[in-house]
């Protein structure tokens, strides 16, 4: 029987204005032996502007060579999101340009829902990933119950998805499809264990709000932000809070913020990086934690974007740099590891930024190689101002790696001539890791990293299975739950300290047994 050609999908994500399949094809040889030739394809997109338009174009080669089925396959994986299968981002923002072509043509309005379930980390803590996996894909279907055939919902990632509302003739109309939608969500969860499980949405609208796709995203999102500030399980307007005076958040909690800030009370825990094979600690990476005491423990997803939208990003990032490089330095296994940072887009575009680290280290007597700064897809490529700074850093000794890697819209090519030695999967793809297509698309990005040379690792390891498919897949270096939660300092020492104890104690009692062998 002839053995037919695959193809293993890529993510468009990843490939940003260079799109990537991992092929490989059956050849007989002249004595009739069969062997599969594996190889890269990589075909560069620059002329074209978006990137539904380039996958278009990929699909019509792919298909004229007669990979039908297969291109199917790639577009779904490609367009849709894994779990609900919903649209994903790349859908979405397709379909937002295309609706605010057709309000401007007819003159009528698109409204966009940008929608997070409340409490949906509790239920993931106390029940378990699957039923967190389960309560959104029943969620997407009360949502879908409530729209409109050529409404549109997508997947945002997390515990966020969006409503695209094209063809309005008032904004106020979308207030309605809000509070049909948290109604919906209600009734279908009141039978579950889930009844705290609620909606927060943030509303926008064109041109009312804004006059660009990037616009209307943003301005739904800062609704979205403020109506988790407003106590959740509820929604917010953003023309509304603007005729109002209000904030787009909480006016107490930012004033608490930025105390907490300027009075340098955020802190830093650290969780571990683990060799693969080992499970040695190799890496500690700084997290940022504000403990409020009002409210308690803040969510870092709550208040890095509030720093962002108060222009604060650069100064608290600064802050947690400089109290991460001192533990590290007062560390005793400094020498033994490395002590990873993330650094903000406006970090990078700072003119200070290069000189006033290597004063801080200088002062600590830390060795820049011990130093590994992690940065966003996005960061990365935006500016060539952005690329210098990262040269400079690289060429001092500092480690460059790109976080979160898979969720952006990175050129490979631009990245490959960029100072990157590592590359860390974003734990959306290493959830998916037990689905036959998610290990598809996982295979996928560490053919990408060793073909380009790169360390690799996997962040969001939360058992033992997980882990060990990484290992025998390729990936270098672990990160999660499953081996360690983020820790204060002292915490953190006793861990290393265990660790290492307990990796001695084996080492010698293998010698001993090989001793009596």
């Amino acid at each position: 029987m002839k053995e037919k050609p695959y193809i293993e999908p890529t993510i468009r994500t990843i490939a940003g204005a260079l799109l990537v399949i991992l092929a490989a094809v059956a050849i007989t040889r002249p004595d009739l032996k069969i062997f599969w030739w594996s190889f890269l394809v990589f075909i560069g997109a620059n002329l074209f502007q978006s990137g539904l338009t380039r996958f278009c174009l990929l699909e019509k080669i792919l298909k004229r060579a007669g990979f039908r089925s297969e291109m199917d396959e790639i577009r779904d994986l490609a367009l849709q999101d894994g779990l609900t299968k919903l649209p994903n981002r790349v859908l979405l923002e397709d379909r937002v340009a295309q609706a605010i072509v057709q309000a401007k043509r007819n003159n009528n309005k698109v409204a966009m829902l940008f929608i997070d379930l409340d409490n949906f980390k509790q239920i993931n803590d106390i029940q378990g990933h699957k039923a967190g996996d389960q309560l959104l894909i029943e969620v997407s279907r009360a949502l879908q119950e409530k729209m409109r055939p050529y409404d549109t919902l997508a997947r945002w990632g997390g515990d966020e998805f969006v409503v695209l509302l094209p063809d309005l003739q008032y904004s106020a109309d979308a207030r309605a499809v809000a509070e049909k939608l948290m109604k919906s969500v209600n009734d279908r969860l009141e039978s579950s264990q889930n009844l705290n499980t609620t909606l927060s949405i943030g509303i926008a609208a064109y041109p009312d709000d804004a006059d660009t796709t990037e616009k209307l995203f943003m301005q739904a999102d800062k609704a979205l932000f403020h109506s988790k500030a407003q106590g959740r399980n509820n929604y917010q307007i953003f023309s509304e809070m603007q005729e109002s005076g209000k904030g787009f958040v909480d006016s107490e909690l930012t004033m608490r913020f930025t105390a907490a800030l300027k009075t340098q009370l955020l802190q830093v825990h650290f969780q571990p990086i683990v060799d693969a094979v080992t499970h040695q600690p190799v890496c500690v990476e700084a997290l940022a934690r504000w403990y409020d005491k009002k409210s308690g423990w803040i969510s870092p997803g709550l208040f890095i974007p509030l720093a962002e939208n108060l222009g604060l990003i650069e100064e608290m990032g600064n802050q947690i740099l400089l109290e991460a490089v001192t533990h590290f330095a007062a560390c005793p296994w400094q020498d033994q590891m490395q002590l990873a940072v993330n650094i903000s887009h406006r970090q990078l575009f700072s003119r200070s930024f290069v000189s006033s680290v290597m004063h801080l280290i200088g002062e600590l007597e830390v060795d820049p190689h011990r130093i590994k700064f992690e940065i966003t897809e996005s960061s990365a490529l935006d500016t060539d101002r952005a690329q210098h700074t990262l040269q400079q850093l690289s060429d001092l000794g500092f480690t460059i790696s790109v976080d979160d890697f898979g969720t952006g819209f990175s050129s490979l090519s631009r990245l490959h001539e960029m100072p990157v030695k590592e590359l860390k999967i974003d734990l959306s793809f290493v959830q998916r890791i037990k689905t036959h297509k998610g290990r598809l698309m996982l295979n996928t990005i560490i053919n990408m990293g060793k073909a380009m040379n790169l360390t690799l690792v996997a962040e969001g390891v939360e058992d033992k299975e997980t882990a060990d498919v990484l290992r025998d897949m390729g990936v270098h270096y672990l990160q999660g739950y499953y081996f360690c939660r983020p820790k204060p300092d002292a915490e953190l020492r006793e861990y290393i300290l265990k660790t290492q104890t307990d990796s001695h104690n084996l080492v010698s009692i293998t010698s001993k047994l090989k001793g009596h062998a």
